[in-house]
């Protein structure tokens, strides 16, 4: 019986053996992929900062207005500004009333 108890005490301890470096190994292999991880948001986090950076760059109030100079825009103007009340004026719908109005000949004679 003692012999029995002694071969129980010793595959316990081989078992134990396994499962505790089964552990072990699981343990290490989870510390790499946070490791991993924590790198991969550290990086993010770099490059959300640098795109942040970029952004207000390129947002400098002084540039986007050179822009719209050279794309022919500039700022809005009083005479553009409608009061409440006042009924709005299409230019473009004001336009396609006109040419809708012009007898036919001379939409053909500016062809």
């Amino acid at each position: 019986m003692a012999r029995f108890i002694d071969v129980l005490a010793a595959a316990f301890a081989v078992g134990s053996a396994v499962m505790l470096y089964n552990v072990s190994y699981e343990t290490r292999r989870l510390e790499a992929r946070i490791q991993a991880r924590e790198r991969l948001a550290e990086k993010l986090e770099s490059d959300i900062a640098v795109l942040k950076a970029e952004r207000a760059y390129l947002a400098r109030p002084e540039r986007i207005e050179e822009l719209a100079r050279r794309q022919g825009l500039e700022p809005i103007r009083e005479r553009q500004y409608l009061r409440l009340g006042q009924p709005f004026e299409d230019p473009i719908a004001r336009m396609l009333d006109r040419s809708d109005t012009e007898p036919s000949e001379s939409r053909s004679s500016r062809r």
